[in-house]
């Protein structure tokens, strides 16, 4: 299916070694992958190691994007038949949005151990009742919820 190869790395013999695109971005993606496996659940209590965790898994998925993105490019170049290349870009977005959710959700994490208000994406995370809001303050308006009353 591909045939296509990264740079070739010299070897100790002088000799040129071919590694295919599709293997480095199969050991990366597997590295990822443990690690993402071995990233341990926090003490139920700890926000700030919730943060933590989050953090690293969004780091994680954006790493795992990357490596799709590597395949992406490569399928594109070596006219793979496009349900191979549609799968791949679906991999990617599909790791960007995880990315993105984890970093939400590491914001909120931090905002709960801050005693400062979660976004709305925190739904049964949120803190506003615990803080006195009924709804969040728009930027550059004066804020209207209890807690400033």
């Amino acid at each position: 299916m591909n045939t296509h190869t990264a740079p070739t790395a010299p070897a100790s013999d002088n000799t040129a070694t071919v590694i295919p695109v599709a293997r480095l971005v199969e050991a990366g993606l597997r590295r990822t992958d443990r690690a993402i496996r071995d990233t341990a659940r926090p003490p139920a209590g700890d926000r700030f190691a919730h943060a933590a965790r989050a953090r690293r898994l969004a780091e994680l998925h954006t790493r795992r994007a990357r490596w799709w993105a590597i395949l992406q490019r490569d399928t594109a170049i070596n006219q793979v038949p496009i349900v191979y290349v549609r799968a791949v870009v679906t991999a990617v977005l599909d790791n960007e949005r995880q990315a993105r959710y984890w970093n939400d959700t590491a914001d909120d994490w931090q905002a709960l151990a801050d005693r400062r208000p979660t976004s709305d994406i925190a739904g049964a995370m949120s803190n506003w009742a615990d803080l006195g809001l009924t709804e969040p303050a728009a930027p550059g308006l004066p804020d209207t919820s209890a807690a400033a009353r």
